[in-house]
């Protein structure tokens, strides 16, 4: 599903859109299932029509590890424990020079933290629907780095730069890949 790479070796991924379409009705699901369950998926306050934008920019990243795994992506209901595709976590970015953004480490103080984890950066090129797997990082990786720590946006967290990020494929599968594939190849 591999579009083609970049000058630096990052796997381009052509969404379409039969994709974007997925998206926007996974959004949707995702905004109905919130209101069901009186949960509130916009803890960062954001005015309604950029909480859409950004939850849309989010699946389509997911949509895009899926297709480079060559996995059938689809909304599986709130559960704040599941990673996002096949293990992995997954953020992504309008911004072709954007950075992987993480928040401490989900603790019982600080329930709205991020999950352990290895992150995959994504960045979308909006006109063209090309999304970039620009590399991964730990979660613990990522937010050791006190430089990368950043307050002056409205969100403090950490913004881990391209140039620090491992190479996708250096990415250790995990067990939800491992059986995805062992599946796929039977």
């Amino acid at each position: 599903m591999i579009t083609k790479f970049n000058d630096l070796g990052q796997p381009i991924i052509q969404l379409t859109q039969d994709d974007y379409e997925q998206a926007k009705k996974i959004v949707k699901e995702i905004d109905e299932l919130s209101k069901k369950l009186k949960h509130n998926p916009n803890k960062y306050d954001l005015p309604d029509n950029l909480l859409y934008a950004s939850t849309l920019q989010g699946v389509l990243g997911e949509i895009t590890v899926a297709k480079y795994f060559d996995y059938e992506f689809k909304y599986l209901g709130y559960d704040p424990k599941r990673s996002d595709v096949l293990g992995y976590q997954v953020r992504s970015t309008y911004y072709s020079n954007g950075c992987l953004l993480t928040h401490p480490v989900k603790t019982v103080e600080n329930l709205g933290g991020d999950n352990l984890g290895r992150y995959i950066l994504v960045t979308i090129d909006q006109m063209t629907l090309k999304a970039t797997l620009r590399g991964y990082s730990t979660l613990t990786r990522c937010n050791q780095r006190k430089s990368n720590w950043n307050t002056a946006n409205r969100w403090p967290c950490f913004f881990m730069p391209q140039n620090q990020l491992w190479p996708i494929d250096m990415l250790p599968a995990t067990d939800e890949l491992i059986k995805h594939q062992t599946a796929k190849a039977a």
